[in-house]
């Protein structure tokens, strides 16, 4: 198996097992205590990658890619196979330490792994393998919590962390078998972590590409998916139900449009603009979700929305990977990084507080307009400047 297709299937196995993993752990929480626990674990997942991601800024691009992806896999498999071998998971503490310890580990992977497809494809390919990743990623979002659910239901828990100590220790022998001399240390003189972040603020494409993040992370993700199923409570019974064919429709348009752009080159050109009118276009399904009031156009919304999200996630990607410089690759994803886990959790933060005085259909609304405010003036702004 050539690097190309080792660096494919490890990033499939780092975020399948992961999205499995947490799933696993927020039915096992779920099952025996209450919202407050399930809170604290996402919480402390996000804290734990905020960290990860504070400390690897100095080290990322000093390492070598693949002790760093071996690292980052290493661990992973070790937390989990010493919960295995405990195998205490009625005490909440203990899986929400474990939570956190996976996340502050797990972010190690990304940077790295980016680094590292940055050197085995030319730009061209990486508009199809980003497409590939992030069909790959949605469908680890679908398969992952799929199984769980299964194996925990067919068998137990203690089974499913079985299965994903073997799934963790393959990925750990693939990420071995990545030849030394392609992902040895990077040459490059890496500048000082002043000039990196002076480097990250003073380029346009980078600074427009995490803004755009942040502003779609912080009015769609962060506010309008943790509420979702508060929403679709107005839609009657059975809302654990709709809220899952919500979601499924959304991953199933995301993963349609992945698959399409996998196979067909992007152009580009003008990524700046094309993002910025997918940014547009989900402001304006928010807009008419928020106002809709049948469970069949919902899913059409959704599906849209998904479509388009596949669509700014790829580009998004490109336009940040057009514009790093390779020797400080891996530096520039971790700020990155940093601000999408914080868009998220301010995103979060402002649903909360604002739900004291607004309903979520009127919070919907609102980012939906502040989301065509803002793209719209900076889709002008670029066109004319």
């Amino acid at each position: 198996m050539n690097l190309k297709r080792l660096l494919i299937v490890s990033t499939f196995l780092t975020d399948f097992s992961n999205a499995t993993l947490i799933f696993l752990f927020t039915l096992i929480i779920g099952q025996q205590k209450s919202a407050y626990w399930l809170s604290l674990l996402w919480a402390s997942y996000y804290g734990g990658s905020f960290v990860s991601h504070l400390v690897m800024v100095s080290y990322v691009d000093r390492l070598t890619s693949r002790f760093l992806m071996l690292g980052s896999e290493v661990s992973r498999w070790l937390i989990v196979t010493t919960l295995l071998v405990n195998g205490n998971f009625n005490r909440p503490l203990n899986l929400v330490i474990i939570v956190c310890l996976l996340g502050i580990v797990e972010p190690i992977f990304h940077p790295a792994e980016v680094r590292l497809l940055t050197e085995a494809f030319s730009p061209t390919e990486m508009v199809q393998i980003n497409a590939i990743l992030e069909l790959s990623g949605q469908s680890t979002t679908i398969i992952g919590p799929f199984l769980a659910t299964l194996l925990t239901t067919w068998f137990n828990a203690r089974f499913t962390l079985t299965v994903m100590s073997v799934i963790l220790f393959s990925s750990v022998i693939i990420v071995l078998m990545m030849p030394t001399s392609t992902v040895g240390k990077n040459k490059i003189p890496v500048s000082s972590l002043q000039t990196s972040l002076s480097t990250f603020i003073h380029s346009s494409a980078l600074r427009h590409s995490a803004s755009l993040m942040f502003l779609l992370n912080t009015l769609f993700i962060g506010t309008v998916v943790p509420v979702l199923l508060k929403f679709i409570q107005r839609f009657g019974p059975h809302a654990n139900f709709n809220y899952t064919l919500l979601t499924a429709s959304q991953s199933i348009g995301l993963i349609l449009m992945a698959a399409h752009l996998a196979h067909k080159p992007v152009h580009q050109t003008n990524l700046l603009k094309r993002n910025l009118c997918t940014v547009l276009f989900i402001a304006g399904l928010l807009a008419l979700i928020s106002m809709t009031t049948k469970l069949y156009l919902l899913i059409l919304w959704f599906l849209l929305i998904g479509l388009l999200s596949a669509i700014f996630d790829v580009e998004n990607n490109l336009l940040f990977q057009n514009a790093s410089p390779h020797s400080e690759i891996g530096r520039m994803y971790v700020f990155k990084g940093l601000i999408n886990v914080g868009s998220v959790t301010l995103g979060t933060i402002l649903a909360n507080v604002v739900l004291n005085w607004l309903s979520v259909q009127q919070l919907y609304f609102g980012c939906a307009v502040f989301l065509l405010l803002i793209s719209l003036w900076l889709l002008l702004h670029h066109s004319f400047k």
